[in-house]
């Protein structure tokens, strides 16, 4: 019979299961990590420089609402696990389309998010770049996009 190791052993003895509460912000957290990504190809497939500069600027709100989100989550949950972070795809292939997936999604991230009071910081960082969203719906819209 062979042994397990015990670090394997002492890890599989204290795992925990996410609560709903906290697979919720996981599941966001991962979403936005995908739209980070998405964001970067847009921006370096871009047709117009105007596209490019615009993704690039809101690859930037993206990552700083992540993070922002994050630490704000671990503020209330503890810290999370290194493994945790997998980015869920996005398939749009230009901006006015993959803008839209990422307002009707947050809408959705915001309407779960606990309604308990230590969550207010967060609900007011999603308020915010839900604004931030509406910016770049409105410039995006500026712009000529589906000539990829």
């Amino acid at each position: 019979m062979k042994m397990i190791d015990n670090t394997l052993l002492v890890s599989l003895t204290t795992y925990q299961p996410l609560d709903s509460k906290e697979r919720i912000f996981i599941d966001f957290l991962n979403q936005v990590e995908g739209w980070k990504t998405k964001c970067k190809n847009l921006h370096w497939s871009a047709p117009r420089k105007n596209i490019h500069v615009y993704l690039d600027d809101f690859a930037t709100v993206l990552s700083d609402y992540q993070d922002g989100l994050a630490e704000g989550f671990m503020g209330i949950h503890g810290k999370l696990k290194p493994n945790v972070l997998k980015g869920i795809g996005c398939d749009h292939m230009e901006a006015n389309e993959f803008i839209k997936d990422v307002i009707n999604k947050t809408i959705i991230f915001y309407s779960k998010i606990p309604q308990d009071l230590i969550y207010k910081g967060i609900v007011s960082e999603c308020e915010t770049f839900i604004q931030n969203i509406n910016k770049y719906i409105y410039l995006f819209k500026l712009c000529n996009t589906t000539e990829y």
